[in-house]
């Protein structure tokens, strides 16, 4: 866990290409393009030749990698499953948040 939080430092203040991303996740570079092209994994600078990719499509690719290896998924299916869960923790961000402007934080 440790080793993760220091790379996502450091991809806070660098970039890597598509082929350096598909190394650090372990993802075939071709499903990368696809959820790419799809909108599930978002480079910093779209307009840019050749897209760079920072901590959060670190993020996102890993998780694709998992789910992909846990449950079968094709690459059709991880854009769906990886905007569901970004839906979740914005709900669970949102909640935390209403929780602690409640008096007597109900649980």
């Amino acid at each position: 866990m440790r080793i993760e939080l220091t790379e996502m430092m450091w991809f806070e203040q660098h970039a890597v290409s598509l082929s350096e991303l598909a190394e650090l996740t372990g993802l075939p570079a071709a499903t990368l393009e696809e959820l790419v092209s799809c909108g599930a994994i978002a480079p910093i600078d779209a307009d840019s030749p050749e897209p760079r990719f920072g901590a959060a499509a670190l993020s996102a690719a890993r998780h694709a990698r998992q789910l992909s290896a846990d449950f079968d998924l094709d690459t059709q299916a991880l854009p769906l499953v990886l905007g569901l869960l970004d839906r979740i923790d914005g709900l669970e961000l949102q909640l935390r948040e209403l929780r602690a402007r409640l008096p007597g934080r109900i649980r």
